[in-house]
């Protein structure tokens, strides 16, 4: 694996645990005992110019892509999922971390959204009063409230962008998270 930071090849993003530090309650001494020493989001070098291309195509809505997270070492997998069972309870951390099969391991995975270039903020693609059920897929597909549709319309076709260019949702089916599995 030839780990390589987003932000640094022209990618915006920024990590997730790190930036969210306080709210999970890691020390800065924590994260870099697991190997996380900035706001840097790293991935494979394999898949940089894959999401380079998905910046492209949204670049010429106005938008670009934003990474929140990518390679998530094993020992950081353990580390916030302590953090998150402490802070919500097994029953949710269980639903939103794959301790199994730990995919962000593999610098093959990452968390996306879409950063709005004009307004220089992150799209809303989800209601945060909606809870942890809004994260996965499909949650707004029969809403009848409008920025609820749009949140809908905004999380496929970020979905439909990464599909063509060869992702998949994982195995927990959140809305953002996605696994490279082959060139289109």
């Amino acid at each position: 694996m030839d780990l390589i930071s987003v932000q640094k090849h022209g990618l915006l993003g920024q990590n997730f645990y790190w930036h969210r530090r306080v709210d999970y309650n890691l020390s800065e001494e924590e994260l870099s005992a697991v190997g996380i020493v900035d706001n840097q989001v790293y991935v494979d070098s394999s898949i940089l110019p894959v999401l380079t291309k998905v910046d492209q195509e949204l670049q010429k809505q106005g938008w670009r892509l934003y990474v929140k997270e990518g390679y998530r070492s094993p020992a950081m997998y353990k580390l916030i999922y302590n953090k998150r069972i402490e802070k919500y309870g097994e029953k949710i951390t269980d639903s939103l971390l794959n301790m199994k099969d730990m995919k962000h391991a593999s610098g093959l995975s990452v968390d996306v959204s879409i950063w709005d270039i004009v307004s220089n903020k992150e799209l809303e693609l989800r209601k945060r009063e909606d809870g942890a059920d809004s994260l996965f897929v499909g949650f707004y597909k029969d809403s009848t409230d409008p920025d609820r549709q749009q949140c809908h319309k905004l999380q496929e076709y970020l979905s439909n962008l990464m599909f063509k260019h060869g992702f998949k949702y994982g195995s927990l089916g959140e809305y953002f998270h996605f696994d490279y599995v082959a060139a289109k």
